[in-house]
């Protein structure tokens, strides 16, 4: 864990690993941008741990509620926190990686897409199978999944991870007093 990027609505872990023989470094973020704030997104722990990969050279993919909509990635409107965030990763490394326009937020009769995946330039390219399964999440979140795999060259080192067994299981096995500390 990064605990200096690490706080109630965003946590950051760097992930090692080997490829090819060559250690790579991965940091996986997910972020909530409360949409109570007066500034629009991103927040500045959100902003701070994009500057940090963009100058340690990392990788950073974030799991990312944004609560924004914007045409960009699949909502049905654009509003002043969507502006926002589109202008924010205009000027940063960072693109969606969302494929598609099925609804990650659904409460109700209201569906919406306001979750997003991102990553840096290019990497959408090692990206397969990304979706939003339609089985319920125990939140008005849909789940997204999606095979992280080496770029064509590095292919014989698989996939970066493995989703083991469907989202209850995992939810169930999760430490959520240790994710919280």
């Amino acid at each position: 864990m990064l605990p200096g990027f690490s706080c109630s609505y965003l946590v950051a872990v760097l992930i090692k690993y080997n490829e090819d023989g060559a250690e790579r470094r991965l940091v996986v973020c997910s972020a909530y941008l409360l949409d109570d704030f007066e500034d629009p997104p991103p927040s500045r722990e959100f902003y701070e741990i994009v500057q940090y990969c963009e100058s340690e050279n990392l990788y950073l993919v974030v799991w990312c509620d944004s609560n924004a909509q914007h045409i960009l990635w699949g909502s049905t409107n654009c509003y002043h926190r969507g502006e926002a965030l589109v202008e924010f990763l205009n000027s940063s490394n960072l693109e969606i990686l969302n494929q598609g326009k099925k609804p990650t937020f659904c409460s109700g009769d209201r569906l919406e897409v306001i979750d997003n995946t991102l990553g840096p330039f290019g990497f959408l390219e090692s990206i397969t199978k990304w979706n939003v399964p339609s089985e319920p999440s125990l939140s008005d979140q849909r789940h997204i999944l999606f095979t992280y795999r080496a770029p064509y060259r590095y292919a014989s080192s698989g996939t970066l991870g493995a989703t083991i067994g469907p989202p209850f299981e995992r939810a169930r096995r999760t430490d959520w007093r240790g994710a919280l500390r």
